[in-house]
């Protein structure tokens, strides 16, 4: 399926296939520069958003915020690279209108919540280095006028405001950030029983609690448990081939143990650099070539743009985290082989798309294989085994949700990427 190529998306890609130095910096301004063309044209973008949007944080200014987050980390990387800062400064010049214009004043002044939104772009780039005074009193402000109860917030945002805490001037930077009490970090859970909300718990848990790889985790937290947990979730992500979730998996993992590597992480990372090799851009999801040509040429960019940025931003954060990992020993974390990783694809997609019979198969061809299963086959096991406890009444059991995943053909259940890697 051959997908729009317009001048709105990147084209081509630096050249090498592995993650050094050269790769990985080459990527990172790739994705810099993406950013920094597209953040001037969100108001002419703004009219051909679809959906309806949050009265406080709208999209421009989420994305504003997320862009923020791509340039702070990419900041962290680039003291010894200067074509790394110089796309990491050009893309803060460009946001600094954006993250401290008089709308975000007058919210940060009428809604003090909101400097954990809206604010916390100011806040980066005061720590990348482009203080702001007036501004910053402002911020400060409305943190110090803000309930830190209201609104009342699930434990990875209560660790996010921990993070945006230790980043404040005169922040206890040096200090561990607490994984609360119900937390998904102790869940020692997989994909099989886990809601997509669940996983992006999961993810931004990790990145705010290690300070985007900075910082170790609470070490209340059984790390191998997480990154077990990590495996299971790409497996299913590399089965559906969602490149959104599987970057924010690889950054996660890479986050929580910089140089960690094993089967699963290696058959992601391929995933994600094959399509952008392949492509130039990564889509979301939610990319559909037939709703895009289906558009007015004049809301294709914007259409691009919302369907393939937050991807790419992933992609860009896990290239700076990477990259801060440079000359780190490899730490392999687990004992799994390309078949496993496969298996666990299939199992999981079986799973969520109620494929009784092909759970079953997959399973008994496991078991008849003998040796031991993997987290994910367990769970599957338990879950094919409370099917056959519940009562039916003779009628179907309920259809699978739509996944939206809309941009690629998708494969037979049992022929999954991370086979042959």
């Amino acid at each position: 399926m051959t997908l729009p190529s317009q001048d709105q998306v990147p084209a081509g890609s630096p050249a090498g296939t592995a993650a050094d130095g050269t790769y990985l910096g080459g990527r990172m301004c790739e994705v810099l520069e993406f950013a920094a063309r597209h953040i001037p044209r969100l108001l002419s973008y703004e009219k051909h958003w679809k959906g309806k949007q949050d009265p406080v944080v709208s999209m421009n200014e989420k994305i504003v915020v997320e862009a923020a987050l791509l340039a702070f980390a990419c900041h962290r990387v680039s003291h010894a690279e200067p074509r790394i800062a110089a796309a990491v400064r050009e893309l803060a010049d460009v946001l600094l209108p954006y993250a401290r214009s008089a709308r975000n004043a007058d919210l940060l002044a009428r809604i003090p919540q909101s400097a954990a939104s809206i604010g916390t772009s100011h806040l980066l780039l005061d720590r990348m280095g482009l203080p702001d005074a007036r501004y910053e009193a402002l911020h400060a402000a409305a943190v110090a006028a803000a309930n830190p109860r209201v609104p009342e917030r699930l434990p990875y945002r209560y660790m996010e405001q921990q993070w945006l805490a230790s980043l404040a001037p005169g922040g206890r930077s040096r200090y561990a950030i607490e994984a609360p009490p119900g937390s998904v970090l102790y869940a020692q859970t997989t994909a099989v029983e886990m809601h997509p909300n669940d996983v992006y718990a999961l993810t931004h848990a990790i990145m705010f609690g290690t300070d985007l790889g900075r910082r170790a985790a609470d070490p209340r937290v059984g790390t191998d448990a997480v990154l077990a947990t990590l495996d299971s979730c790409l497996a299913l992500q590399l089965g559906s081939e969602n490149l959104d979730l599987t970057g924010e998996l690889l950054f996660s993992a890479a986050m929580l143990r910089p140089g960690t590597t094993c089967a699963y992480t290696r058959a992601g990372w391929d995933l994600l650099t094959g399509v952008w090799e392949r492509l130039g851009y990564l889509p979301s999801p939610r990319f559909s070539t037939s709703e895009y040509g289906e558009l007015a040429p004049a809301a294709r960019p914007a259409y691009s743009f919302q369907h393939t940025y937050h991807t790419m931003f992933v992609a860009g954060i896990l290239c700076a985290v990477l990259y801060d990992a440079l000359g780190r020993p490899p730490r392999p974390h687990a004992h799994a082989a390309p078949d496993d990783v496969a298996a666990d694809a299939a199992l999981a997609l079986a799973v969520k798309d109620y494929r009784l019979d092909v759970l079953t198969a997959l399973l008994g061809r496991l078991t008849a294989a003998g040796g031991p299963l993997t987290p994910t086959a367990k769970a599957a096991a338990r879950y094919l085994e409370l099917q056959h406890t519940a009562p039916r009444d003779g009628t179907a059991p309920p259809a699978p949700a739509e996944s939206g995943t809309t941009w690629h053909a998708p494969g037979p259940v049992d022929s999954v990427p991370g086979r042959g890697h």
